[in-house]
């Protein structure tokens, strides 16, 4: 089994958030300067960080890759008599797939201590492979002993659930997509928690902690 990846995308709809967090922004900060007092208040409390919503960043700050896989395998002949003149079927069956990366938002918490912020977050994982399509480039050996050994609807389903299962395994290691996916949701916290900033006027500091306890240096 060999794999292969083509191209890495980040979903788009991240941008369309920052954007649009980007205008409403500079329509509140508007509203601010003609609001009276309790408009103000009001208008201040919605520009501070707001967990909930840091979660919904985190839910969209995904990584996912396109990969194309190969899943091969091997249908043995079978023993005893009713197999005799059976030859071993080799097949291959080409496929393409989409994994997911990022992180659990539901472990993601935040404490506000006036204008510091500490956030926690959990280590970026392999959320799940999907979304896979086959290909016209597959192989399946010619069936020309004396008795047939067909390739069946449930070898090729075995054979993919295996090359799956090897190809997840392989992704849940790729130390460098989980750092471009944990790099990917702080980064978008972080734009969100700027942009608030500027609407409040308040510089706001982050300060980001592991679930593991453990403190970015």
């Amino acid at each position: 089994m060999r794999k292969k990846i083509i191209i890495f995308v980040m979903i788009g709809s991240l941008l369309l958030n920052i954007c649009s967090c980007s205008g409403q922004g500079d329509k509140a900060a508007e509203t601010k300067k003609d609001a009276g007092p309790e408009e103000t208040k009001e208008t201040m409390d919605m520009s501070c960080p707001d967990l909930s919503q840091i979660r919904s960043i985190c839910e969209l700050a995904t990584l996912e890759c396109y990969y194309h896989n190969v899943a091969k395998s091997v249908k043995e002949k079978g023993e005893g008599l009713s197999h005799i003149g059976e030859k071993d079927r080799i097949f291959w069956i080409e496929y393409s797939g989409v994994a997911k990366f990022g992180i659990n938002i539901a472990k993601v918490d935040m404490k506000m201590d006036g204008t510091e912020l500490t956030i926690t977050i959990p280590r970026a994982e392999l959320l799940g492979l999907s979304e896979y399509s086959f290909t016209e480039d597959s192989y399946i050996s010619s069936d020309d002993g004396i008795n047939k050994n067909p390739i069946t609807a449930k070898n090729q389903t075995e054979a993919i659930a295996a090359a799956e299962a090897d190809i997840e395994t392989i992704f849940a290691r790729d130390d460098a997509m989980l750092m471009r996916a944990e790099e990917n949701a702080k980064k978008l916290i972080e734009n969100y928690v700027k942009q608030l900033g500027q609407i409040a006027e308040v510089e706001y500091r982050i300060a980001w902690v592991y679930e593991d306890g453990e403190e970015e240096k």
